[in-house]
């Protein structure tokens, strides 16, 4: 069967996993695709007992007792109930690894923000963090505890990848009858010395000014394109992952670039999308923009 055009989910039984199942049918359902559940269990052969234990802290630790093949029935039961297609790829090794290569022609990639395991904190870090930087699609990062009934926000920063991001929360926004609250970030430079130089107010003042012209221009056109999404903006003085953090705990999703004006070369991810997988209120869409 082909897998094009598909929502591939992953799916290890856990509260998130569960919540981001959830969320997968529903964006499958208005997009019109189908989902692809993926289910990897850790292949732990020939390790002793002290490196199985932290081969299982680093990565998505898919069942317990090996109960693969019923949260697979699980998932494709529920995926049946909501009227959407689906089909299930079962295989082993790290799962970070496993859903990158699914991404290749995948829609979109949905993972839990934890899976099961006892190391939590490792689990996001070498599973979600691996998914949304190396994924050849948009990854969503799915919080259980998140607001299924707020806004979309949408953080931009007038880069050349700001355009890609605010159409994909624009499209979001209108499928699912959400309003949209875009986010612009900004921080007037001081510079460092003896004393420190902190620019007069005139300097801040243009500052300000030439960053809401940046906002402005950035939404030009989508307005008119998605006329029926009630859009706000907000530009502010701070820093982008701070604002976009405490405004995460209102939207139903938050939605940011890989990368942001100002990352380094080479980078896998921004540090403002790096920070929103960690800290934010909600669940996270990382949307993949190629540095120039």
């Amino acid at each position: 069967m082909s897998h094009a055009r598909q929502v591939v989910v992953g799916f290890d039984g856990s509260p998130d996993a569960r919540a981001g199942l959830a969320w997968a049918l529903r964006e499958a359902t208005s997009r019109t695709l189908g989902v692809r559940v993926v289910y990897s269990e850790p292949d732990l052969s020939g390790m002793d007992a002290a490196t199985a234990t932290l081969s299982e802290s680093q990565v998505l630790v898919t069942s317990l007792n090996h109960h693969g093949p019923e949260l697979i029935a699980e998932a494709i039961s529920l995926a049946e109930q909501a009227g959407v297609a689906a089909e299930s790829v079962s295989t082993s090794g790290p799962a970070a690894a496993v859903l990158v290569d699914q991404s290749r022609d995948a829609e979109l990639v949905v993972v839990g923000s934890r899976g099961k395991g006892a190391l939590t904190s490792l689990i996001l870090g070498s599973t979600v963090g691996h998914v949304a930087a190396h994924a050849h699609c948009p990854v969503v990062v799915v919080r259980a505890e998140g607001d299924d009934d707020g806004p979309v926000v949408c953080g931009v920063d007038g880069s050349a990848g700001s355009d890609v991001v605010l159409g994909w929360a624009f499209d979001h926004a209108s499928r699912h009858g959400r309003a949209l609250e875009v986010v612009h970030a900004y921080a007037v430079p001081v510079y460092p010395g003896v004393v420190p130089y902190v620019p007069p107010v005139e300097i801040s003042e243009a500052t300000a000014e030439f960053e809401e012209r940046v906002a402005s221009e950035v939404l030009a056109g989508w307005r008119e394109q998605y006329p029926d999404v009630a859009v706000s903006m907000s530009v502010q003085h701070g820093r982008p992952a701070g604002l976009l953090v405490a405004a995460s705990t209102r939207a139903s999703l938050t939605v940011v670039g890989s990368h942001g004006r100002g990352a380094f070369l080479g980078m896998l991810l921004g540090s403002t999308s790096q920070s929103l997988l960690h800290h934010a209120g909600g669940s996270v869409a990382v949307i993949r923009v190629t540095q120039a």
